[in-house]
């Protein structure tokens, strides 16, 4: 989801699609992603970020008995024990950087875990999916931010990179990423949709890909429930069932599939993959170890 602006996480009722109120019992790790509106670009995505982040800190010490931040491998530990949710702070758009590697260092310090390294649109790392015709990949700047990201232990997130940049960094990464939120162009053909040859190089460099709830990327404005198991059973069948997640985008979209309004339904899923025939461990694994799995794999002790 992306961070709330001026209103609290706790209880936000048919305001958002999601809460921490609503998370505890459904959902055991929320990734919780601040996204800065394409009108502060360029001179202002840093400030409102660091707005945002300073909220966000605001409203998990005022929730810490219901909620804690993920900063490290032993955070991740604790996870699924039935007590708390687990929140992990991202940054969706590497803007915020605005070129200075520093302040992913910065950013480092005061929490964030993950960052996206484009929107849709170019920015000092790299072209964005809505800039694919230029053929741009990884600027030098951006093959240092993911050098960086790789030894400070923070997760790259390829999600609305353009293709080139989705291959570059895939060479250059020395750590397992991931595509948080996204779906399978051979069923929709969106720009923001991996192919078959990226939904496997992903896989090969053990990624995870999150099936996003977004309409217009399953199969447009009339999506239902069965075309996110569509789109995870075309991930698990090209690849295995260890390489793709729940990528839901709530609070990102106006529309969400019918029968996947809010966190509250995210249960329905790991029923009906049971129901299509899946195992109960690979369930488990696709409703959020595999997530997990890569989280402990590149978050720093």
């Amino acid at each position: 989801m992306k961070a709330a602006g001026e209103e609290g996480l706790f209880d936000l009722g048919e305001r958002a699609h999601l809460d921490i109120k609503r998370l505890l019992g459904n959902v055991d790790l929320q990734i919780f992603a601040v996204f800065v509106s394409p009108r502060y670009r360029p001179f202002h995505v840093l400030y409102q970020g660091l707005q945002l982040i300073e909220k966000f800190h605001q409203e998990i010490e005022k929730n810490k008995k219901y909620i804690n931040l993920v900063l490290t491998k032993k955070d991740l530990s604790a996870i699924g024990d039935g007590t708390k949710a687990a929140a992990l702070l991202a940054v969706e758009g590497g803007d915020i950087l605005a070129g200075d590697i520093n302040i992913l260092r910065l950013l480092y310090r005061l929490g964030v875990r993950s960052i996206c390294l484009t929107w849709n649109n170019r920015n000092e790392i790299a072209d964005g999916a809505l800039d694919c015709c230029s053929g741009g990949g990884l600027t030098n700047f951006g093959l240092e931010v993911v050098k960086e990201m790789n030894q400070l232990g923070m997760v790259v997130d390829l999600s609305h990179i353009s293709e080139r940049g989705f291959w570059t960094a895939l060479e250059n990464a020395q750590a397992p990423l991931m595509v948080s939120h996204a779906n399978c162009r051979k069923l929709q053909n969106h720009k923001r949709n991996l192919s078959d040859n990226q939904i496997k190089a992903l896989a090969q460099k053990n990624g995870v890909m999150g099936i996003t709830f977004v309409p217009d990327f399953l199969s447009g404005d009339q999506a239902g429930i069965e075309d996110v198991l569509k789109h995870i059973d075309y991930v698990s069948s090209l690849v295995g069932p260890d390489y793709v997640g729940l990528g839901s985008d709530f609070d990102g979209t106006d529309h969400l599939p019918v029968g996947l309004e809010d966190v509250c339904r995210i249960p329905q899923i790991a029923e009906s993959l049971l129901k299509w025939g899946y195992s109960m461990t690979d369930v488990e694994k696709i409703m959020g170890k595999n997530f997990l799995r890569l989280f402990q794999h590149v978050i720093s002790d």
